[in-house]
């Protein structure tokens, strides 16, 4: 090899070693500071949020484009002509990502009467093009130039524990920081830790659930097993202590998808169990607590008190851990292994531990059995007229303006809006980026609550939202991203447990947004977790 050859491979190594690091250092300020930094605490913290975000995604581009000057890589990108092998190179995610941006621009400049505002998001949750410009410079840089290492998931759990244990506190109606001095009374209950409004605390601490519990239920080393089970049984109450009925979604794709894949192996299975078993024991150890405090917490009236008040949750909770004993003795069973060790006695090991799919195979039966069992109540209550036989779950299931906080009443507006009042080319591209507020203001002029008058700027269903702010084309390029990295994290996760725990943590987000909304405080930080499981999965393609 020629030494001009080695020199510039040692240059192309030392300019990767140092993106990485840049990109390294901004995901650290992502993880770690966007959750905890406030101005003026709650009455300004979305929009300290939004531009602390934009000055750190705006500072890590801004360094690496002076950076790739100065080590002459932008030069030689840009000389280099091989464009239709780059162009090849992309994936599908990448287009998907390039076509849900160019959407917005779209929407924007050619449907929205609104251009400043659908240019920043003002009328909205500043979620305009520019910040979608943002997402996508931030994307690209990190999915090409980050290097994932498990110690970033340790960070963004070792913040998690401050938000968490703030959020607890509150519960407690102790206001440690003086967050909620000044609000108004009705609101000091729907705002806590240092997230504000509790459905965005809720995306947030159902990602570090989601982390965590994935993490403890793959790890072999027993202290950052501990490490991992703490962080998993403090979110699970915090998580339950944030009052939202969306918290449960979260929960529901955790438990309810993650045995896709942690039933494939004995460990999955055990460790399954055991999180099974300490969540139930956290919703027992509440119930005791709201019982004991019960003129000191805030108190919790939602779905939580659907299994709280089932008279036989101890044995629900017992028989959980007698079965997490029982199947830990069977599956920790020594087993032979090769006498010369080595690769073959792991081999030997790995062999033993494998359970096959047919466990599998029966839980994704059970998961259609739920899912037939959910859509036959919602069709007995709301078109058969039967909703008299689901008296305690009657608001749950029977949907109506009331609907979820009236979000019953907000998306069918949406829907009405959508088909109704938008021209043929709004329908393809939308009203323009983060412009739903302007449209209910225009054709409905609020809802009367309450004597106040309300006016909704989201649609409190992502989805919905972006069809009607940025249309079908919009819509369908964001699923599709979305979509698309959940898939080629799942096709590049087998034995990554940091890939696993930010692939569910993304699909726990995908499917509370279902009811939530996309709002600059955790989303970016969601990002960043896809972010990172994409950077893995594109050095392997990469090397591949």
């Amino acid at each position: 090899m020629s030494k001009r050859i080695k020199k510039r491979m040692e240059g192309a190594r030392t300019f990767e070693d140092n993106a990485a690091l840049i990109m390294g250092i901004f995901t650290l300020a992502v993880l770690c500071l966007c959750p905890v930094v406030y101005h003026r605490y709650y009455f300004d913290i979305l929009e300290t949020k939004y531009q602390f975000y934009c000055a750190l995604a705006i500072g890590a581009a801004v360094i690496m484009f002076l950076y790739g000057i100065v080590s002459g890589r932008l030069k030689a990108f840009f000389s280099d002509l091989r464009w239709k092998e780059r162009i090849r190179g992309l994936s599908v995610t990448d287009w998907a990502m390039l076509a849900f941006w160019l959407c917005n621009v779209i929407s924007w400049l050619l449907c929205s009467e609104w251009r400043w505002e659908a240019f920043w998001g003002t009328s909205g949750r500043y979620n305009g093009v520019f910040l979608m410009t943002i997402y996508l410079v931030i994307y690209f840089l990190m999915t090409r130039f980050f290097r994932m290492r498990r110690w970033y998931l340790d960070a963004f759990l070792a913040a998690g524990i401050f938000v968490c244990l703030f959020g607890i506190t509150d519960y407690f109606q102790m206001d440690l920081l003086g967050f909620k001095e000044g609000m108004v009374p009705e609101q000091r209950e729907i705002y806590t830790s240092t997230l504000g409004n509790i459905n965005t605390y809720t995306i947030y601490v159902g990602a570090v659930l989601t982390v965590s519990a994935l993490l403890f239920m793959q790890e072999t080393n027993w202290k950052r097993m501990l490490w991992y089970c703490g962080n998993m049984v403090l979110a699970s109450f915090a998580l339950i202590m944030g009052t939202s009925d969306n918290a449960y979604l979260s929960l529901a794709a955790l438990f309810g998808l993650s045995p896709l894949y942690l039933f494939q192996t004995k460990t999955g299975v055990r460790r399954y169990l055991i999180s099974a078993a300490a969540f139930f024991s956290v919703i027992q150890c509440i119930d005791w607590i709201n019982a004991a405090f019960a003129d000191t917490v805030i108190g919790i009236d939602s779905a939580f008190n659907l299994i709280a008040n089932l008279s036989f949750l101890p044995l629900i909770v017992l028989a959980l851990w007698l079965l997490a004993g029982v199947v830990s003795v069977w599956t920790l069973r020594k087993k032979p292994v090769s006498e010369s060790g080595g690769s073959a006695g792991t081999a030997q090991a790995v062999s033993d531990d494998c359970m096959g799919k047919w466990l599998v195979y029966i839980w994704i039966g059970v998961i259609a059995l739920v899912i037939g069992a959910v859509a036959f109540v919602f069709y007995d209550a709301n078109i058969a007229g039967h909703a008299d036989r689901y008296d305690m779950i009657r608001s749950y299931v029977v949907f109506n303006d009331a609907w979820g906080t009236s979000r019953g009443y907000v998306w069918r507006r949406s829907i009405d809006l959508f088909m109704n009042n938008l021209t043929p080319l709004q329908q393809l591209f939308g009203y323009g980026p983060d412009t739903f507020r302007l449209l209910m203001q225009y054709y409905y002029d609020g809802k009367r609550m309450e004597g106040r008058r309300v006016i909704y700027d989201s649609a409190h269903n992502e989805y919905l939202h972006y069809l009607v702010t940025i249309g079908i084309v919009g819509l369908l390029a964001y699923v599709t991203y979305l979509g698309s990295a959940i898939v080629r994290l799942c096709r590049g996760m087998k034995d990554r447990p940091e890939v696993v725990a930010v692939t569910f943590a993304v699909i726990a987000y995908s499917v509370q947004a279902v009811v939530n909304i996309n709002i600059p405080i955790a989303t970016p930080i969601i990002y960043q977790l896809l972010y990172m499981g994409l950077s893995s999965i594109q050095k392997r393609d990469v090397s591949a």
